[in-house]
């Protein structure tokens, strides 16, 4: 799994794979970037493998952000295979980043 990281720490665009077998190690890394940041942007669009237990892991990466006052995107604009398994398990994911988080301080 390749994580890249722009906009100082901001912005993560995940490539590869995440699925049930990379799931912890994934975790500590968004982790990692949300100690530094309030508002996380996730980029999902060059997933190549994604799974069930992939969409839950950012889900309650995204619920333990909010408890803390923080924020985490899910952001894919064109990856079918990441839109369809948000769709079976009710997960919401942006296809366009919202123009506040772009205006806003970094």
């Amino acid at each position: 799994m390749t994580l890249h990281s722009f906009l100082t720490n901001r912005f993560l665009s995940l490539e590869g794979k995440l699925y049930s077998g990379n799931l912890s190690e994934i975790q500590f890394k968004i982790e990692a970037a949300l100690d530094k940041t309030q508002s996380l942007i996730i980029d999902l669009d060059s997933l190549e493998r994604f799974d069930q237990a992939g969409a839950y892991m950012l889900y309650i990466a995204s619920e333990k952000a909010r408890e803390n006052n923080k924020e985490i995107i899910l952001f894919c604009r064109e990856n079918v295979k990441v839109q369809s398994i948000f769709s079976i398990v009710g997960i919401q994911y942006f296809s366009k980043i919202p123009k506040n988080t772009l205006t806003s301080t970094f």
